[in-house]
């Protein structure tokens, strides 16, 4: 028989009392050191989860496939495919990448209304709050992109992004800094973050450390350099970039003019979405027969735009402006043009510009129009005869048919045979495909 004590029910309570708070304590330790960052995980862990169905891993490739992360091209309508699967869920990073998208595509009032929805009614502020990368530059963005806007806020989420590793970050860090858009221009710290997603293959990065080359922007210029960071970021689907490469080409801007090449890159980022390259293709296209060409400027619509399109008509103007100087740097130079020129197997051959009158394309867009039809066979019979000249991307796509088993059957050896000579020509698509090629066959 237990007699009441009062002192015995005070340490009692205290007990549980004690137990309660060290268990909450515990619980927040636990929840912060094992914070989920996608960022330490491989590419293959980040797919089987959002195969799963994880919707918050489903919004990490919808952010991977629209800017290239991980080595991937850009791809926005897998994007748009993973971030619709994410939203449905109420996942934050599908629904403040699918804004984004339809921002871009200038669905500006859908765009700000499921920024408001990310911000509202998803867990992206908790997500931010536990320090996640890919969750402080949708913040970021969303304080740029969604009035009224906060730029210092938005330069500190996207700076802790950034710092944390996040390659698009860095990206978008650089191209803010470079282009002056919402806070003064600063060439050295473009350079050095644009660097960091350099490093990563991020094509945003790559673009604009090769437009700092081009236009003598805090590094001296160098036209080769440019070329061979542009061209990369054009082969890895950047729109922006296709767009430039098509413009330089077409008017022999820092690299011998050709016309048929520019209008195929200038059409790449025309089906991309991009009004200003679509504008260009009509122009240089009825101007094919001629062989002198006036250059010509492009302007951005005056509309409402988000910071993607902004930037575009700042890179517009830095094309064109001759009289631009060069702003002084505290970035080591020389170390740049060493550490930063791309690794030998990235590197393309600028002589495949040097062709301007290219009998190849005309079959090459053939091919290329049967095979969106899937119309395979005859997909192939264009592709082979564009490969007689050598033409990286017909020589890629014939590599595509063997791997696929597209019009043919699957046969690894001859994918790997079209493959490996397209990187051969500089082809980046080609090189990619081999590393998948070979996961593969092992």
């Amino acid at each position: 028989m237990k007699i009441y004590s009062p002192k015995y029910k005070f340490y009692q309570n205290k007990s549980w009392l004690f137990l309660a708070i060290t268990i909450c304590v515990f619980s927040l330790l636990h929840s912060q050191s094992f914070a989920v960052n996608p960022l330490k995980e491989t590419l293959a862990s980040i797919q089987e989860k959002a195969f799963d169905g994880d919707a918050y891993y489903q919004g990490v490739l919808a952010l991977y496939h629209k800017h290239g992360e991980r080595g991937l091209s850009i791809d926005l309508e897998e994007a748009n495919r993973w971030a619709r699967m994410s939203a449905e869920k109420k996942g934050a990073l599908g629904l403040a990448t699918l804004a984004a998208l339809e921002l871009e595509k200038g669905n500006i009032p859908k765009g700000r209304f499921l920024y408001d929805e990310a911000y509202l009614h998803t867990n992206l502020r908790k997500l931010g709050g536990q320090n996640d990368p890919l969750a402080l530059y949708c913040l970021g963005m969303m304080e740029i992109d969604n009035p009224p806007s906060n730029i210092p806020k938005a330069l500190r989420h996207l700076e802790e992004s950034a710092t944390a590793g996040f390659s698009t970050a860095q990206a978008t860090l650089g191209m803010i800094y470079f282009t002056g858009i919402g806070t003064a221009k600063n060439s050295s710290l473009a350079i050095n973050w644009c660097s960091k997603a350099s490093k990563a293959k991020l094509p945003l990065g790559m673009f604009y450390l090769g437009m700092a080359y081009a236009v003598g922007d805090g590094l001296p210029m160098n036209d080769e350099i440019a070329m061979r960071w542009i061209h990369a970021a054009a082969s890895r689907e950047l729109a922006m970039a296709q767009l430039v490469l098509g413009m330089k080409l077409a008017q022999g801007d820092g690299i011998s003019k050709n016309l048929p090449l520019a209008i195929q890159w200038l059409r790449r980022s025309s089906q991309k979405g991009s009004a200003d390259a679509a504008l260009q293709l009509r122009r240089y296209e009825n101007l094919l027969a001629r062989t002198d060409l006036a250059p010509v400027s492009y302007q951005v619509p005056n509309s409402q735009s988000s910071l993607q399109q902004n930037v575009t008509k700042s890179i517009s103007r830095n094309l064109h402006d001759s009289n631009q100087t060069t702003p002084s740097s505290d970035i080591d130079v020389s170390k740049v043009i060493q550490e930063e020129v791309l690794p030998e197997e990235e590197l393309i051959d600028l002589t495949i510009f040097d062709t301007p009158n290219d009998p190849s394309l005309p079959l090459l867009n053939l091919g290329l129009d049967n095979y969106k039809q899937s119309k395979f066979i005859d997909a192939k019979f264009y592709f082979e005869k564009a490969a007689a000249g050598n033409n990286p991307e017909a020589i890629r796509y014939l590599g595509i048919l063997y791997f696929l088993g597209q019009g043919v059957t699957i046969d690894y050896k001859n994918a790997t045979t079209y493959f490996e000579k397209g990187k051969k020509l500089g082809d980046l698509e080609s090189a990619r495909y081999l590393r998948i090629l070979k996961q593969f066959k092992e």
